[in-house]
């Protein structure tokens, strides 16, 4: 699995990519390359927050008070 430093990484680069497609496309929002894009990018960002609820929620686990 991806670590946190590689994903951000990876989601500058489609970001990037997503930027690039959308001046590509212009007017037209069904183009294959945006919308290829657009999901690779929403994909990575999921997949960052759901490392980061993972590690708050281990987080909070271990913090956990006994009565």
């Amino acid at each position: 699995m991806a670590t946190k430093e590689q994903l951000k990484g990876h989601i500058e680069k489609a970001k990037s990519k997503k930027d690039e497609a959308k001046k590509k496309a212009g007017d037209n929002k069904y183009d294959t390359d945006l919308r290829q894009s657009k999901k690779k990018f929403k994909r990575l960002t999921r997949k960052s927050a759901k490392i980061d609820y993972k590690e708050k929620m281990l987080a909070e686990k271990g913090k956990k008070k006994k009565s």
